[in-house]
């Protein structure tokens, strides 16, 4: 080898096997957070588009209950059948009843913001504006859902 020869650029040298590990790791651990996130966001969305109301989570409230009474009262199989059969018709006829209330809050947080209104300067009737605007764009509801198109608080 002559001091003119070319001298082959060396190979790249491989990235230490611990940071590797910890890139990994890291990855894992951000796919998980962003995973959580987004199914967390998803259902809040879902929740908020169908009224608040979750219909796993009424089947999840039925089984505690049945499960609750289960062990407190030690029911037989039929009983057991025939209270977990009371408790879902009932529990259905509750989350009607609760559906149905969400026209009347509705109504009644519209009758306290024009309440509210009148008591206020016109400074502040803008302000207010722009509260009720942000709270409404949170719950995903368009204006024309309030009734006489007052805005939601």
């Amino acid at each position: 080898m002559s001091v003119t020869d070319p001298t082959p650029a060396p190979a790249p040298a491989a990235p230490p096997r611990s940071s590797v590990k910890t890139l990994a790791v890291f990855t894992v651990i951000v796919a998980f957070v962003v995973g959580a996130l987004l199914g967390a966001v998803g259902t809040w969305a879902w929740v908020i588009h169908h009224g608040g109301r979750v219909p796993w989570m009424a089947e999840l409230r039925e089984h505690r209950i049945l499960r609750r009474l289960d062990r407190s009262l030690k029911l037989t199989p039929q009983q057991h059948e025939q209270v977990g059969r009371i408790i879902h018709e009932h529990g259905r006829h509750i989350d009607g009843i609760l559906g149905g209330l969400q026209p009347q809050v509705r109504r009644e947080i519209d009758q306290a913001n024009v309440e509210i209104e009148k008591l206020l300067t016109a400074e502040q009737k803008v302000k207010f504006e722009e509260l009720k605007m942000r709270l409404r764009s949170r719950q995903h509801k368009p204006a024309a859902s309030s009734p006489a198109g007052s805005p939601t608080p």
